[in-house]
């Protein structure tokens, strides 16, 4: 369906990258909407009307560093759900990045579709995929999914994608504040999980957004009380929602959606009165 896109943000470059994409009936994606909803937004569907679910990363290079947003499906994932196997690291290598080029792996949040590719099996062992990185996390993130109690299933193959980074000490954990360079920095937005952030660069008078799971789908520019079954806190991740695209549509900032389709890229219009997404050419 698609490999990489190249855009540039100011002096920063941003790169969407493909791992892979799967295909769902959107009656069943957002809580309580059902399909007869979905009729004035047929445009986010496909001919045979269902939702394309994309499986994206993001790498920004920015002031010297290449940065790593999010590591997708992993080698681990279950083939047979999806359209195409994961291609994050054959996707970079067509983007001209190499995996030691990768100073920083940062994550909107741990669920097991983000961090996957944290590592991969080599002669019988697990290795750090990006073994020039530090992998950055927030710490409420951590602590949460590192907590006593019973935990959703989306959550990290712990003991395949972090426990390793860990062991490595390659593991930075940081607060909300956490800023990657000159031009990068975490925008705090909690709800689908609890430490879950968006990351803003910043450059030449440009910005964009990733978003990572706090917007889903485009159409959630529009309906932006949809929300998807998963989100932990909903009322959370609403009100994290309408402030990301209030302040990305003020800034006419660039956003990137890593399971929007893909080129996952595009800006917030306003079309008779209300507001929609396009996508970048």
């Amino acid at each position: 369906m698609g490999s990489f896109h190249k855009v540039n943000v100011g002096e920063a470059e941003l790169f969407a990258l493909q791992d892979s994409w799967v295909t769902r009936d959107p009656g069943t994606f957002f809580a309580g909407v059902g399909r007869d909803a979905w009729d004035p937004y047929r445009e986010w569907l496909d001919d045979d009307g269902l939702l394309v679910q994309n499986y994206g990363s993001f790498v920004i290079r920015s002031e010297g560093k290449t940065m790593l947003v999010d590591t997708g499906l992993g080698e681990a994932a279950d083939r047979s759900v999806l359209k195409e196997p994961p291609s994050l690291l054959v996707n970079l290598e067509r983007a001209g990045i190499l995996t030691t080029d990768v100073n920083l792996v940062l994550f909107t949040h741990l669920h097991w579709d983000h961090t996957g590719w944290n590592t991969i099996g080599q002669d019988g062992a697990l290795q750090l995929t990006f073994p020039n990185a530090q992998y950055v996390v927030q710490q409420k993130e951590l602590d949460y999914w590192m907590s006593p109690g019973e935990k959703p299933a989306n959550g990290p193959a712990f003991d395949r994608v972090v426990a390793p980074v860990m062991a490595a000490d390659r593991l930075e954990v940081v607060g909300d504040d956490y800023i990657a360079s000159g031009e990068v920095s975490a925008v705090p937005t909690p709800g689908h999980t609890p430490g879950h952030v968006s990351f803003r660069i910043a450059s030449g008078g440009e910005s964009a957004f990733i978003l990572g799971d706090s917007v889903h789908k485009p159409v959630q520019l529009s309906e932006p009380g949809w929300y998807p079954g998963f989100d932990m806190d909903p009322v959370e991740s609403t009100k994290s929602r309408r402030m990301i695209l209030d302040r990305a549509e003020r800034e006419n900032a660039l956003l990137a959606g890593g399971h929007f389709a893909f080129p996952s890229l595009g800006y917030a219009v306003t079309v008779d009165g209300k507001r929609t997404f396009r996508y970048v050419t």
